[in-house]
């Protein structure tokens, strides 16, 4: 992906060859590190990414505001640290941020400044993968989640996400119609497995139709991810949507439980910024002693496991649940406040620590380390009743993209 140049000079060094040639070289530099990331930096690239305004030195701030108009954001302003660029990128940023613009500033060491842009294009890369995506909620939020509304209008406007409401009858009909069609394994990911892994063929292949029939809802709304109302598929077929979510994550179509629509809003950002799928869980049980908290919930990605099995679900004792060995190893805990301010939004640095198997909990249980504050930063947000597990640290990223995606 090419990322266009923009160099400003003022009068007294535009044709100064000896600036020139420095700056070119900085360039060239920058770019070396970025050769792993397929980022280029050039100038008049055609369909860039984004535009890179080179400060090349004090006094351009003037031919800045000329171009202003032309350049879209996120506003890349990059000093060279050299005849003054940093002092006059400092007053740009500040002018730009006046003026309520999102804008970066990039200066210091080139493998720094190459970290940098691969995190803007990561955030402009996620924003073009999340604008106008339509997210499904089928049958509502549940009853529980009273602080979590569905508003369409006020999601798009902070999200640039679509939602799209969907009756609990019309899955009703599509899982009929599947149960009449005679379920193909061939449709099913892992199908084979996945009914060998269970004794009760019957509820294990109810539990396949269901995967179905929401992957028909998918393709009809052209969603890009949906949540379900699940509990009201216990009280008619006695089963889940668990191991069908499971299955959706893995496939990328971000999928999540009970209509909350802000664990799903979360788990679609983290797949925009990552690649990867992520994980809802209950916030089930703090310990300050260790600054750790107990995450659980009956369905996880089966992408996110080291290995799984199939049991029945937590509450109900019906249906399939899905029990999976999540991996020790760096993650971030994250979730998308119901109240749409950035304040209550939790991102934290943490680490997966063990996978314990109590009783009186969600099948998968896995045990998160925050650091010293972690605790004390959750208990101050507000983000309603789920928490959102992705590998690796997208927080450099979270807020940009949240920020961005407001404008």
């Amino acid at each position: 992906m090419y990322l266009n140049l923009i160099p400003l000079y003022s009068l007294l060094h535009k044709n100064n060859k000896k600036v020139l040639n420095e700056d070119l070289l900085f360039i060239d530099e920058i770019n070396s590190f970025l050769a792993d990331e397929d980022l280029i930096i050039m100038e008049n690239a055609k369909d860039p990414l984004f535009d890179i305004v080179l400060i090349g030195s004090g006094g351009t701030e003037g031919l800045f505001l000329k171009r202003l108009e032309e350049l879209k954001e996120p506003l890349v302003i990059l000093s060279t640290s050299r005849n003054n660029s940093l002092p006059a990128a400092l007053e740009i940023k500040t002018y730009l941020e006046n003026k309520n613009k999102l804008c970066f500033l990039l200066s210091g060491e080139e493998n720094h400044i190459a970290s940098m842009l691969k995190h803007v294009a990561t955030i402009i890369s996620a924003y073009r993968s999340l604008k106008d995506n339509k997210l499904g909620v089928i049958g509502g939020a549940s009853s529980w989640l009273i602080a979590s509304p569905i508003d369409t209008k006020t999601i798009y406007t902070n999200f640039k996400i679509n939602v799209v409401k969907i009756k609990m009858s019309e899955l009703d009909a599509l899982i009929e119609e599947t149960e009449k069609d005679m379920l193909d394994q061939k449709d099913v990911p892992h199908g084979n497995e996945l009914i060998n892994k269970y004794k009760d063929k019957e509820v294990i292949y109810q539990a396949l139709v269901i995967y179905v029939a929401l992957k028909k809802l998918v393709r009809k709304y052209e969603l890009k991810g949906l949540t379900i109302r699940c509990f009201d598929l216990l009280k008619k077929y006695k089963n889940t949507a668990c191991l069908a979510l499971a299955l959706l994550n893995e496939e990328g179509i971000t999928a999540g439980c009970e209509g909350d629509i802000f664990a799903l809003l979360t788990m679609h950002v983290v797949h925009a910024l990552t690649g990867r799928s992520a994980f809802m869980a209950n916030p089930s049980k703090f310990n300050y002693e260790d600054n750790s908290v107990l995450l659980a919930h009956c369905t996880v990605p089966l992408n996110m496991t080291s290995s799984y099995s199939l049991t029945t679900h937590f509450e109900s004792g019906l249906g399939i649940g899905v029990r999976g060995e999540m991996p020790e190893g760096r993650v971030t805990v994250c979730k998308i406040a119901p109240d749409y301010t950035l304040e209550n939004c939790v991102c934290l640095p943490a680490n997966i620590k063990d996978n314990p198997n109590l009783e009186g909990y969600c099948r998968t249980q896995i045990t998160v380390s925050l650091n010293e504050d972690g605790l004390l930063e959750l208990l101050k947000a507000s983000f309603g009743n789920h928490l959102v597990v992705s590998y690796g640290d997208v927080y450099q990223d979270f807020f940009p993209l949240l920020s961005f995606l407001r404008r």
